[in-house]
């Protein structure tokens, strides 16, 4: 997807991999879950219920703009409100993937989705994330992830907390390091390895959706149930199981 073809006239970036995405001035922006690195240009933010008020490395979330806590799977605006949604590492930490996108498509007319590519996702996947995403052409895929053992997590964790350390993604770092010389090294080095990666492309799963190319789903769930939707058309499923077979992991 040539991204920056869509994006000339503006230089409004969007998400960990600092993707130029198509915001004109008049237009209205909502980030979802964006905690504290909320995207400058975003006029509203949409977080979850304020039962803890810290994320990301217990950094508080942002509340320099209007912000609005709500269920991601039940959004709390009109059909069509947002001229432009914003989402980064959400879509994979939803309980139902397909309900997410469908709410995403009603709410707002174009937008960008990023999450954890299947590398990323590997390496230091979070215990929070639930599903494993790709993008095929113009559809975001969704599968099942599995529980990983406790020491395998907490090995991907510590390196998503290196990974992130002192990256400019957003209003402030996601890690503080010290202030020390070492530590300012180790943010120098965080910030160029960390930067290299996020816009080599691997380390993100990335769609754009506009009005001319409505947003686009499909939801493998655990058992063999498949789920595919398009922003504003009808639900397919195909191979329909149980919803307790939906339920259960799969690798």
């Amino acid at each position: 997807m040539k991204f920056r073809e869509r994006a000339r006239q503006t230089a409004v970036k969007a998400g960990w991999s600092r993707t130029p995405v198509p915001i004109t001035p008049e237009m209205l922006v909502v980030e979802l879950r964006s905690g504290a690195c909320a995207n400058p240009r975003a006029d509203v933010l949409c977080d979850r219920p304020r039962t803890d008020d810290r994320r990301h490395a217990s950094l508080p979330i942002a509340g320099n703009r209007p912000t609005v806590y709500a269920d991601m799977e039940a959004l709390p605006f009109a059909t069509g409100a947002i001229d432009f949604l914003i989402s980064s590492r959400l879509a994979v930490q939803v309980t139902d993937p397909d309900q997410f996108c469908r709410e995403v498509g009603r709410v707002a007319r174009a937008g960008f989705i990023e999450t954890p590519s299947p590398l990323a996702d590997l390496l230091m996947g979070e215990a929070g994330q639930r599903w494993r995403a790709t993008s095929r052409g113009e559809v975001l895929e969704f599968r099942r992830k599995r529980p990983k053992p406790r020491v395998v997590q907490g090995w991907r964790n510590r390196l998503c907390k290196v990974f992130f350390a002192e990256q400019p993604s957003g209003a402030r770092p996601t890690v503080q390091v010290p202030t020390s010389k070492r530590g300012r090294v180790r943010a120098w080095l965080s910030r160029a390895i960390g930067a290299g990666l996020h816009r080599s492309g691997l380390m993100h799963t990335r769609v754009l959706f506009t009005p001319g190319r409505p947003l686009q789903w499909l939801v493998k769930r655990p058992g063999g149930a498949t789920v595919m939707g398009v922003a504003g058309g009808p639900i397919h499923r195909a191979d329909v199981v149980s919803r307790d077979a939906r339920d259960q992991p799969q690798g």
